[in-house]
């Protein structure tokens, strides 16, 4: 990772310093630094409070970090080791200037401290960080795209069922995000249905299963996204079609539930 150092910024002159509250900015390759984490003293340790690599079961959502940085989703990895890096640094540390030391010494994290100072910078970088962990509002397709994709590679990575798992092929365009194969010749097309509404999800699943009994589709099932269904579970529609939402979860039971499938029969589910 390429090294890089921080200009300290400066408060304004006569402004009250916050002496136990930082902003912690993480600057991706090529992008613009922005507010990652806050750390503050309490007693003689410091907490962190870094919201952005929200975890379950190993898997990561890449969802907060997109919306805060939605150019950088490539840097994912080298955010999450200089997170590592920043939890270790505050275990040590008894006060936050000491973890600020940490970043200047280390500039390879590509993080840098910000004292609070109650300004509006201080503001607008807080209130971005608390957008990014929201669930609602709108999310660009192309980057809830990236998102899918990169929680895949996670479930795939992670998994103990999935471990004979690759992504075989990516997809720019249509619908279909990536073929997975799952081991055993399990092929499975991940489709993003990013803007259909729940009355319309049955019918576009009917439509999946025609295309993947096709002849040249014998052994290929489908996995249909619908990032805002509000479901309790994944449910497969029919022997050769799961749908589910965007939540972590619910993706690897999908794909978990493919894998360990025998070979899917043509026909639709009686209900």
């Amino acid at each position: 990772m390429p090294q890089q150092h921080f200009n300290k910024p400066t408060a304004a002159c006569g402004s009250r310093l916050n002496h136990n509250l930082m902003l912690v900015q993480f600057l991706p390759p090529g992008g613009e630094p922005r507010v990652c984490a806050a750390l503050w003293r309490e007693g003689d340790r410091v907490h962190l409070a870094a919201p952005l690599m929200r975890a379950r079961n190993g898997v990561r959502d890449p969802k907060s970090f997109a919306r805060q940085f939605p150019d950088a989703l490539a840097s994912i990895d080298a955010f999450e080791e200089a997170m590592t890096c920043l939890d270790a640094a505050c275990y040590g540390a008894a006060d936050p200037h000491e973890v600020d030391t940490a970043c200047q010494l280390y500039p390879e994290w590509r993080l840098q401290c910000v004292r609070y100072d109650g300004s509006d910078a201080n503001l607008l970088g807080l209130a971005s960080l608390i957008r990014a962990t929201e669930t609602a509002g709108a999310f660009p397709e192309a980057i809830m795209r990236d998102c899918l994709l990169e929680m895949i590679r996670q479930i795939l990575k992670n998994d103990p069922d999935l471990v004979a798992g690759q992504i075989e092929s990516t997809s720019q365009k249509g619908d279909d995000v990536a073929t997975l194969d799952l081991g055993r010749g399990r092929m499975v097309v991940v489709t993003l249905l990013a803007n259909i509404t729940s009355t319309d999800v049955v019918h576009q699943g009917v439509l999946a299963h025609h295309r993947m009994t096709a002849p040249n589709n014998a052994r290929t099932q489908c996995l249909l996204v619908v990032p805002h269904l509000q479901i309790n579970q994944p449910t497969f529609l029919t022997p050769r079609v799961a749908i589910t939402n965007m939540d972590t979860d619910h993706v690897r039971a999908s794909l978990v539930d493919m894998a360990k499938r025998g070979n899917p029969s043509s026909s639709i589910k009686k209900q």
